[in-house]
């Protein structure tokens, strides 16, 4: 208990000491979210969201990418299509799947009517006299309410949601995966299809219809046994929301979705409630059962009650702070007690920091567990682009095994269940040692390196990674990237190296790579400890402004033992 608690006020201390300074320095500018979504990932052209200019979303808006589990990434938008466009992330390793979560903040008065030119607007006094015995004019509006040094439009309000004719968007996509093993001739296949529709007032209420849905089929050819398949159908969402817009701040939502105002209690089969308050707070409730987070998504035995609230310091929303509490039951037999707190800080320069808790509260009916409070996972990432050409982040993160009757992680041996944690530090560094747009007329040449360190209950370890990128290399829009790595932990050693050529480009791209690693496995015999494993790899993508986008992508690995050939192709539209 004594150490759970000095590391949860450790914990508690690190974040006040992070939030602490920035409190008061936001400049206040009204700002409003655009909701998104990821259509493709392009490799070094970026990554591709469903809005664009259509959308009211304008060339160098940043963008927040939300992924399962509570971590976020950032990117800057540099491409625009009508409904479409391009983001370059701000770590150039992460790959979001298609259909992952985006936010972008964009100032509020993007959205007002704009102020006329001042010659436009009528003043008394000025202007042509009216002609003698000119007949007056009779308008059957007169706007009586609109004074002269009002905007022309002022008076004229926005469609509500309910009135707006019905709208209705989505996507639907098919993907493939094969895997061979020549060790003992062994195959997979994975086969993928399905897709998402939204229905905006489709009933004249103004309410938003959403479903989301995936076919599975899986096969594994075994030599000299039985053959294994596997078909399923996964229903991620179906649900039916009203509200929670500017015309309305009250959201109601039922069905099975992903909670909206806390997503880290994950998704739920029941109804939420969520208000938005006139000083930019929110909170919210939801009740209902939630599926076990497998591909058959079982329900109805883990029943849910949680609550939640924001504090924004002001209209801009550049610092929130979020808190929300769940309890659940198993099978009417109390479960889980479960506390997050998250903290967003994103102003336009300086640092972003980021930075979630979970702590589980232990109590009577908990085995394992001593009563009180326990860290069971924590991120901490503060970044900042310290001038024009060079930018670090700062990431912690911290993971434990949380004491469960529901069957949401593999079983584990009592002993690993009580003392089995992660804490991770690591750093980003990079630096563009030639700016892009240099009046030189060579390519721009971008460095960056990685280093991190990780301590668990018995061991420790850590990697790094050292690379330049290249761009313009040998032809417009061609990036060469060639990288060093090594890694240390329990079982095995590593150092490698890795070249990757490609053409980028804002309708195709194509890449090249080879990577070489050489491992040093530890507990085998002198024929087995070490192996040397390279692994070459292909890929073309394409992407069309009318929401079509294809990946073809092939692979092998070559080892002292046995090698391996993936092949895959991933084919979307968007509509």
């Amino acid at each position: 208990m004594g150490i759970r608690a000095g590391r949860l006020l450790t914990t508690a201390a690190i974040g006040l000491l992070v939030a602490g300074p920035l409190l008061g320095q936001v400049k206040a500018q009204a700002t409003e979210d655009i909701p998104a979504r990821v259509t493709a990932t392009v490799p070094g052209t970026g990554i591709v969201i469903d809005r664009g200019t259509g959308d009211g979303v304008q060339l160098g808006d940043r963008v927040i990418f939300s992924e399962r589990g509570g971590s976020q990434q950032f990117g800057t938008v540099i491409e625009l299509e009508g409904r479409g466009a391009v983001v370059r992330p701000e770590d150039p390793a992460f790959r979001p799947g298609p259909g992952i979560r985006a936010t972008i903040t964009v100032p509020a008065s993007r959205f007002e009517d704009p102020e006329p030119p001042p010659e436009l607007i009528p003043i008394p006094g000025k202007g042509p006299d009216k002609v003698e015995g000119e007949p007056e004019t009779k308008w059957s509006n007169q706007d009586d309410e609109w004074e002269f040094d009002m905007p022309l439009l002022a008076e004229v309000g926005a469609v509500k949601t309910w009135n707006r004719p019905p709208s209705y968007s989505g996507r639907t996509y098919l993907s493939f995966d094969h895997i061979y093993d020549t060790e003992d001739e062994r195959s997979d296949s994975f086969l993928r299809g399905g897709g998402s529709f939204q229905a905006e007032n489709a009933f004249g209420k103004g309410g938003l219809l959403h479903f989301d849905g995936e076919w599975n089929a899986r096969r594994a050819e075994i030599p000299f046994e039985a053959n294994e398949s596997d078909r399923t159908f996964r229903l991620d969402r179906l649900s039916y929301t009203m509200g929670g817009h500017r015309h309305d701040p009250t959201r109601i939502q039922f069905g099975r979705f992903l909670q909206d105002g806390m997503p880290e209690f994950g998704i739920l089969d029941g109804a939420s409630f969520g208000k938005r308050l006139e000083s930019g707070n929110s909170y919210g409730v939801g009740v209902g059962f939630l599926p076990e987070p497998d591909k058959d998504q079982q329900s109805l035995e883990d029943f849910q009650l949680s609550a939640w609230y924001r504090w924004v310091q002001d209209e801009t929303e550049r610092l929130t702070v979020t808190t929300g509490f769940q309890k659940t039951w198993h099978n009417g037999t109390r479960d889980r007690d479960l506390l997050i707190a998250r903290l967003q800080y994103a102003p336009i320069e300086g640092w972003n920091v980021y930075s979630t808790m979970w702590i589980d509260l232990y109590g009577v009916g908990d085995n394992i567990k001593s009563s009180g409070p326990e860290l069971t996972y924590m991120i901490l990432d503060a970044r900042k682009r310290l001038n024009d050409r060079t930018g670090v982040d700062l990431e912690y993160r911290h993971q434990a095994y949380p004491e469960l009757r529901r069957n949401d992680f593999p079983q584990v041996a009592l002993q690993q269940l009580d003392d089995a944690r992660v804490d991770r530090l690591s750093a980003t560094l990079w630096r563009w040692l030639r700016p892009r747009g240099a009046q030189d007329g060579r390519g721009a040449l971008r460095a960056f390196g990685r280093a991190g360190a990780w301590l668990d209950e018995e061991d420790s370890g850590g990697d790094g990674e050292l690379g330049l990128e290249f761009y313009d290399f040998f032809m417009p829009g061609g990036r060469l990237d060639v990288a060093g790595f090594t890694s240390s932990g329990k079982f095995s050693s590593l150092v490698g190296g890795r070249v990757r050529y490609g053409h980028y480009g804002p309708k195709r791209s194509w890449t090249a790579q080879y990577e070489i690693r050489l491992n040093d496995i530890t507990g085998f015999g002198d024929n087995t400890d070490d192996q040397t494993q390279h692994r070459v790899r292909g890929s073309y993508e394409f992407y069309r402004a009318s929401g079509l986008s294809a990946s073809f992508s092939a692979e092998a690995q070559f080892q002292d033992l046995e090698d391996q050939v993936f092949l895959g192709f991933f084919l979307q539209r968007t509509f």
